[in-house]
């Protein structure tokens, strides 16, 4: 097992005396039921050498360290910011907020890399980042780490890339349970479910846990072929797919969740199953859209494909002329939103950015919109209303759209699209999924929206340090699947929505804790309770949400969530899986030092608006 002494550093630099945790609360490293090295070296002879010490990759940085290196370091920051090298790493996640900024690259004055200046001085410890990682490249070492860990009681988190938003791939004194070496990508023309009969034939792609979006079309592009992934192509398939899934197919041709047709599975209890919805269909209906991370690990999953359309690409910018032009702007995003409608039925999908100072100069909206198999002349039809509104103001608005059009989707989103910086500091995320009826008064859009988005004065920016960046998504998909439409636990509100809504706000690394609660209040009442006024009878995106949304079940499961609660009580009633706002989570209370126990004592809870970053597991 590897650096050892580098592993025996960041436990001590947690500063925390030994101590014996009742029962009902899982063991962490500073407890007395912590396993012994010798417990876990056995561990790891069980998994045939597939246990890893985790070390954080930052820790090569410290001086302090065992291992510091700067020419190692140097590699690091060079790579930090690269969502695929984050994935490769048994440890590291997109969004080092969650494992509390605790081992951060630093430059050799001590600065890290995100920009705070006391980084060096703070140290590196192993914060909420996991304990140890198992290399999962076979099922049996999924099962028989949930078994060792149940006996253990010790907290197991999933990662497969670590892209999760609201932090779900880490977690303080767990074993993480790393999927991302499960590899493999298989095309068929005609696939039959077990033991499942369906209709006809089902193109179909068999994706395993480890896999990314690119992957998965680039393969499929072999046999002109598409499936449903996320936008972002460095997103792994599984999470994504669990938790609902949209893209640039999605309106078009389902959402991820729609599309899933089988899964293999292993459940905290060990077994391996394979699930479709005559074959353990509980635990398909509850992978269906449930979330993951919380009903066992999926080892690769079946989905439906189909053939690569002709594919067609609208890009539009509008800027305002005028730093001054406010109202004006927010009237004309009111009056685009309720266009949308008519767009998204004539095909349009796809993605939109309202942004301000100091990203751009003025004021300005862009989208960048995708249709299928659509004749030439469909874009400058649906958009007509638009461009003659904007024709009609040219004092005020400078606009540009563009169309192309290319054989194939993989010609089209494989060029168009890169990977997303990550890790860049902190950030807050608040969404919303916005019905056509919430959106269809362009005066109220345009009121709520200049409530919640950007400033042009740097000044005075509206939000905590600085203005918000609103991101739309037209992406839903109206129509359940035909493949089994009652299985499936996705929230009933996607049928409804028109756009899924994102509010975005940041800060800067190494600010104090009570600034950074002083965002995600903001972001939680200032920007999405508007939204949730706004559009009362939808959700919220699971995968994309306000992490600390108030009332979660209902947001983002609806009235599935009692079917999937008790799902849970069934196939995990020890809590082995625990995600923050997952189905069942409320069983368990997060204390402000990371560590879980079970609710309905008097625990002090790490929430919302206690610890974020800076304390826990340090």
């Amino acid at each position: 097992m590897r650096y050892l002494d580098a592993f025996v550093s960041y436990l001590s630099s947690t500063s925390v005396l030994v101590t014996r945790y009742p029962d009902d609360c899982k063991c962490t490293p500073d407890a007395t039921c912590w396993p012994s090295p010798i417990e876990w070296s056995a561990l790891n002879t069980t998994l045939n050498g597939h246990l890893i010490q985790a070390v954080p990759p930052g820790s090569v940085c410290y001086p302090s360290q065992p291992n510091y290196n700067e020419a190692q370091c140097e590699a690091v920051r060079s790579q930090w910011f690269n969502s695929t090298w984050h994935a490769e790493n048994p440890i590291s996640i997109d969004y080092p907020i969650w494992a509390n900024n605790s081992c951060n690259p630093i430059y050799p004055n001590g600065t890290s890399l995100t920009g705070d200046v006391h980084a060096g001085k703070k140290g590196c410890s192993i914060g909420n980042y996991p304990v140890y990682v198992v290399n999962a490249t076979r099922a049996e070492y999924v099962s028989k780490a949930f078994k060792w860990a149940e006996v253990k009681n010790v907290r197991v988190v999933v990662k497969s890339t670590g892209h999760s938003f609201p932090g779900r791939s880490t977690g303080y004194g767990s074993l993480s349970i790393w999927t991302h070496n499960f590899r493999g990508i298989e095309y068929f023309e005609s696939f039959k479910p077990t033991s499942c009969p369906v209709n006809g034939t089902l193109m179909a792609a068999r994706i395993a846990a480890g896999q990314t979006g690119v992957e998965v079309q680039a393969e499929m592009a072999k046999h002109r072929a598409i499936v449903v992934t996320g936008a972002n192509p460095d997103v792994g398939v599984v999470g994504w797919l669990t938790g609902g899934g949209h893209g640039m197919l999605s309106t078009t041709y389902g959402m991820g969740a729609d599309n899933l047709l089988e899964v293999t599975i292993v459940t905290p209890d060990g077994r391996i199953l394979v699930a479709n919805p005559c074959q353990n269909p509980e635990i398909f209906f509850a992978i269906r859209g449930g979330g993951g991370g919380t009903f066992g690990v999926v080892l690769e999953v079946v989905v439906r494909a189909y053939p690569t359309p002709k594919t067609t690409v609208n890009t539009l910018y509008v800027g305002s002329l005028n730093p001054n032009i406010t109202t004006e702007y927010w009237d004309m995003i009111g009056f685009i939103h309720a266009e949308m409608p008519k767009l998204k039925e004539g095909g349009m999908q796809g993605y939109y950015f309202i942004v301000g100072p100091p990203s751009v100069p003025t004021l300005s909206f862009i989208w960048v919109f995708y249709l299928y198999d659509k004749p030439v002349g469909t874009v400058e039809k649906l958009i007509s209303p638009i461009d003659k509104y904007l024709k009609e103001r040219p004092a005020i608005f400078a606009y540009q759209s563009n169309i192309t059009t290319t054989p194939t989707y993989w010609d089209s989103w494989s060029t168009a699209f890169s990977d997303e910086d990550v890790a860049t500091g902190g950030a807050a995320f608040g969404s919303r999924l916005l019905s056509p009826k919430s959106l269809s008064n362009p005066s109220i859009t345009a009121r709520v929206f200049a409530q919640i988005g950007p400033s042009v004065d740097l000044k005075k920016p509206n939000g905590v340090f600085a203005s918000p960046i609103l991101l739309g998504h037209m992406i839903a998909s109206p129509k359940p699947p035909d493949y089994y439409p009652e299985v499936i636990s996705m929230h009933p509100a996607w049928r409804n929505t028109l756009v899924h809504l994102i509010a975005v706000e940041g800060w800067l690394d190494g600010i104090a804790q009570s600034r950074i609660k002083a965002v995600y209040d903001d972001i939680t009442y200032n920007k999405t309770e508007p939204l949730r006024k706004l559009s009362p009878d939808t959700g919220a995106y699971f995968n994309e949400c306000d992490a600390f949304e108030p009332e979660w079940q209902q947001a983002f499961f609806g009235d599935n969530y009692a079917r999937l609660r008790k799902i849970k009580g069934k196939y995990d009633p020890n809590g082995i899986l625990w995600c923050r706002r997952c189905v069942g989570s409320e069983d368990w209370i997060e204390q402000r030092n990371g560590r879980l126990c079970r609710a309905g004592h008097n625990y002090q809870r790490r929430d919302a608006n206690t610890e974020v970053d800076g304390t826990a597991g340090t």
